[in-house]
């Protein structure tokens, strides 16, 4: 089951390490940046500033305002930083520069580029701007800074005449045209006034009152005719009582139409009076004109005879029969009066309606030219202000302090050396943190475990002085043979799940170590009481009869070329159950003669004479020696020496291996500076490492040394690999 690679957290001890580990670098870019702020201040030329105040106005106001009305403020409000922009222009350098020469008795000559390079100026709420000039004389300072004070009150003022000049114009046009619209839309209201006949404004109202006046005529005229109608019902029935008794019928002329005869004879008369004096469109006219009518259709239904019934109760029944053409003669009185009324409202409703829209086009009209009106007002005041304003040429800003005298800049060189100090501190951290994160060597045993897919096996610390290369038999007590024991006791670990016999040691590049790593395993695997050989087959560069001080011949070669018998070929050493095969005569041909079927032969013998064969091997990426070997062989060790190589190269090992199908059983971290990496737990080793021989033993030791003459070890000085 495949397991994911961890990642990799940053946390405070790392960025100590980091800084412990560039410190160097880091003081030299702070002191290099102190050095530098202090030959700054030294050098720095001597400077004045010279200060002038200007007071910034408010926009002035209106002069002239109606009854009631308060003032209002004319122009743009233009802000105080936008002020304090302008005094410090182009523009008002280029005028200050003009004034200058023109004072001839100061001599003070600049061009407008000096000026504006050395004016600053800031705006000082609420109404003030600081004009401050820089400049290595105190006389140029303070002119520079006075005449653009003045500059910029002289440029205000114009822009302000400019302005109103400008505004003057154009309220002028605006007046012009305004009070020409003002004349048109008066005459078009008049001219609707005189087409419609609308005098008064009232008309529309006069129309609504005779409108209500007959509507509510109308209704009461239909509530008595509801009545009448009901009340003649009621004696028709009466009547109608009493002619169930036996009647006697005879013809007898219909008093009803008589009656009926003698009220038109009298509505025609009213008619005709009326007529001598009103046209006929009068309402009254109308109102008589239509009962004429109604009362003649009337008649024209009504018979010239009727049969009179002989009952018993006459008397009662010429009551109800009065009653009942009374009645009818009021009904017909109040049909005639609802049609005229009727016909009135209609006409009337016509007339207010019509009157009502063009009272409301005249309204708009009306309103239309007070609005012409108001502008027009508010113009004529706006241009009155505006030409008292141009002749009274006010400005916006005036000089409220000009300066006197310039004060020296002087810069402080203790300031100076501790402000660059401490950002030279800074930017060197900030470029040992951007070096470490380009920095691809591998230092640390994290490094292998966040950036590599292999496994490690163990540290060798970078010993203290210098010690012979064996170091397990030198220094049986030091640091680094404890680590190896450890790497020895970690190795036998990894092959707990994958046994293995034969091991092959390499490297990425040369010069890391690998040859004395192998022999130094194979003196703590054989002083735990494993049979061990070391082969050197590295039939390039050997170096192992180097570290042993063996004959060099015969060797691998001189077994692989069938010269020598293996057990021949292989040396004893100091170092119990421990043999050595050296490399043997070096060939032309040594990637050949490794991958022949020679090398197969004694790979498959020589595990016949140890419990671990260990190989020493060329470089991995730069030879294929390694390479062939790890295809062979039971398992591979990398050697990295910390500082030296590259995750790149690493990775490029472990892929190049893998092609090949070969097994790595881990890397070791070889040369490891503890002092500077930040692993504190190595400092076991030299500050309470119980191995360490302690005071009492170290004397004894010393005065059995003194009674004996030295020995001497083949061991004690060997070259480097």
């Amino acid at each position: 089951m495949e397991t994911s690679q961890p990642q990799r957290t940053f946390d405070a001890r790392d960025y100590l390490r980091i800084m412990q580990k560039r410190k160097w670098f880091i003081l030299i870019v702070a002191l290099t940046a102190m050095v530098s702020g202090g030959i700054y201040a030294q050098v720095y030329p001597k400077r004045f500033r010279a200060t002038a105040w200007v007071v910034v106005y408010p926009e002035p106001q209106s002069f002239f305002w109606g009854p009631g009305q308060r003032p209002r403020e004319q122009g743009r409000q233009m802000s105080l930083e936008t002020q304090a922009a302008l005094a410090g222009s182009n523009e008002v350098a280029a005028l200050a520069a003009t004034r200058l020469q023109a004072r001839s008795a100061q001599q003070v000559i600049a061009d407008p580029a000096d000026i504006a390079g050395s004016i600053s100026a800031r705006a000082i709420p609420p109404d003030r701007i600081r004009i401050q000039a820089t400049h290595q004389s105190r006389l140029y300072a303070i002119s520079f800074a006075n005449q653009t004070a003045q500059s910029f009150v002289e440029l205000s003022t114009e822009y302000r005449r400019k302005e109103d000049s400008a505004a003057v114009q154009f309220l002028e046009k605006q007046l012009v045209s305004t009070e020409g619209e003002l004349q048109k839309a008066l005459d078009d209201k008049q001219t609707k006034q005189k087409q419609w006949g609308i005098v008064s404004p009232d008309a529309s109202q006069a129309a609504a009152g005779t409108l209500y006046n007959y509507q509510t005529a109308l209704e009461q005229a239909q509530m008595e005719l509801s009545i009448t109608e009901s009340h003649i019902a009621s004696l028709q029935e009466q009547l109608a009582e009493l002619y169930e008794s036996p009647v006697s019928e005879q013809p007898i002329a219909n008093s009803y139409r008589d009656s009926l005869e003698a009220q038109l004879e009298t509505a025609r008369i009213t008619l005709a009076q009326l007529r001598t004096r009103y046209i006929d469109n009068y309402p009254a006219v109308q109102q008589v004109q239509l009962q004429v009518e109604e009362l003649s259709k009337q008649i024209s239904e009504e018979p010239a005879f009727i049969r009179h019934k002989q009952v018993v109760n006459e008397a009662r029944l010429a009551e109800l029969s009065e009653q009942i053409r009374t009645s009818k003669t009021q009904a017909a009185t109040l049909h005639a009066r609802i049609s005229v009324l009727q016909n009135l409202i209609s006409k009337t409703q016509a007339t207010a309606i019509n009157l009502l829209e063009k009272q409301n086009l005249l309204a708009r009209d009306a309103y239309e030219v007070g609005l012409y009106q108001q502008t027009y007002e508010a113009l004529l005041q706006e241009l009155q202000d505006r030409r008292l304003q141009k002749a009274a040429k006010q400005g916006t800003a005036d000089v409220l302090d000009h300066a006197l005298r310039a004060t020296p800049m002087e810069v402080n060189v203790w300031r100076s050396i501790l402000f660059t100090g401490m950002l030279g501190l800074v930017g060197g951290i900030a470029f040992a943190l951007l070096m470490e994160m380009l920095d691809t060597a591998i230092y640390t045993p994290d490094d292998i475990l966040y950036d590599t897919e292999v496994d490690f096996l163990g540290v060798i610390p970078l010993a203290e002085s210098e010690q012979a290369q064996l170091v397990t038999l030198a220094a049986p007590r030091s640091p680094p043979t404890e680590a190896y024991r450890t790497l020895r006791s970690n190795i036998n670990f990894a092959i707990l799940d994958r046994p293995a016999q034969k091991f092959l040691i390499t490297s990425a590049g040369s010069g890391e170590g690998k040859s004395v790593v192998t022999a130094n395993l194979g003196l703590v695997f054989a002083q735990a009481g494993e049979s061990v050989i070391v082969v050197d087959s590295d039939l390039r560069r050997p170096n192992l009869y180097r570290l042993f001080t063996l004959d060099s011949t015969p060797g691998l070669t001189s077994v692989l070329m069938g010269e020598t018998a293996i057990e021949d070929a292989l040396q004893e050493t100091e170092v119990e159950n421990l043999r050595v095969l050296t490399s043997g005569p070096l060939p032309p041909n040594p990637a050949e003669l490794l991958d022949s079927s020679h090398m197969d032969d004694f790979i498959e013998d020589v595990v016949n004479y140890a419990d671990i064969v260990l190989f020493d091997s060329p470089p991995a990426i730069m030879l294929a020696d390694a390479i062939i070997l790890s295809a062979k062989l039971d398992t591979t060790i990398l050697v990295v020496e910390s500082g030296q190589v590259t995750r790149e190269a690493l990775s490029e090992t472990v892929r190049l291996i893998n092609r090949a199908h070969g097994d790595i059983l881990g890397v070791i971290l070889n040369k490891m500076d503890i002092s500077r990496s930040g692993y504190y737990y190595y400092y076991y080793y030299y500050y309470y490492d119980y191995t360490r021989p302690t005071p009492e033993e170290a004397a004894i030791a010393e005065r059995a040394q003194a009674d004996q003459p030295p020995l001497t070890s083949p061991f004690q000085s060997p070259e480097s690999d």
